[in-house]
């Protein structure tokens, strides 16, 4: 993600609204706090503990938030038509846009045979204002910033490993709802898919056995304790019941 630099060229182009101290103050914030959490995104569970990281990375999620906020009304207070700046304004309409996504790692979990990997994968401003995604657009150094975004908030998840830390084509999430069991008590479900990124092998969590199951499950349910269900990754229409079946 590169810094804001307003060359000499681009100056008689631009010099309408960047030159404006609200503008750029909320502009250059945004990218300064979006490179931290790129930063944190790469310093691994080595760095920092998970908590940690994920306390700060939650806090420049909410400045960048607001600085979104302040952008737009520092826009309105100076009355800029970004209509008679960016020709193809058009193209922000009908489609999500945001600021790209990133996660953390958390450290492994064990379990029978295997690990587990939380993730925490966030998409980070999450439709943007289209006056916003328009001025975005028209600086030449802010396009790298946007995205186009066709799914919603990810949150916690996990990937299974194995023994060896190889990534399979497999993800682990819980069902948003409660299940009640034949005794009457209420419990959490995981359930698993699989997912489109890269991998080493294929986990076959269909044919896994009882005692692999709890045991994934209860790595899970282990470190889901803090967390609230509506947190993690809303399992897909494919995702099917891990444990309990």
């Amino acid at each position: 993600m590169s810094q804001i630099n307003f060359n000499p060229e681009q100056e008689h182009l631009l010099v309408g609204f960047v030159g404006r101290d609200k503008v750029k103050g909320c502009i250059s914030g945004i990218v300064s706090k979006r490179e931290r959490l790129r930063e944190l995104s790469y310093a691994g569970r080595e760095v920092s503990t998970r908590e940690n990281l994920e306390v700060e990375f939650s806090g420049l999620l909410r400045e960048i938030d607001d600085l979104v906020g302040n952008l737009q009304s520092a826009m309105r207070q100076e009355d800029l038509d970004l209509r008679t700046w960016q020709k193809n304004f058009a193209i922000v309409y009908d489609d999500r846009w945001s600021l790209g996504a990133e996660e953390i790692r958390g450290p492994l979990i064990p379990f029978l045979r295997g690990n587990l990997e939380p993730i925490l994968r966030v998409v980070v401003a999450p439709d943007l204002p289209e006056n916003v995604v328009a001025l975005f657009l028209t600086i030449p150094s802010l396009k790298e910033l946007l995205k186009r975004e066709n799914h919603g908030h990810w949150g916690y998840h996990y990937h299974y490993l194995d023994a060896h830390g190889r990534r399979s084509d497999t993800l682990l999430t819980f069902e948003r709802q409660l299940k009640t069991l034949s005794d009457g008590k209420k419990v959490k479900v995981v359930t698993w898919e699989r997912h489109s990124e890269s991998s080493h092998f294929a986990a076959r969590a269909a044919s896994w056995g009882a005692n692999k199951r709890e045991s994934v499950y209860e790595a899970c349910v282990g470190d889901s304790a803090k967390r609230n269900l509506n947190d993690f990754k809303k399992p897909t229409k494919d995702a099917q019941a891990l444990w309990p079946v």
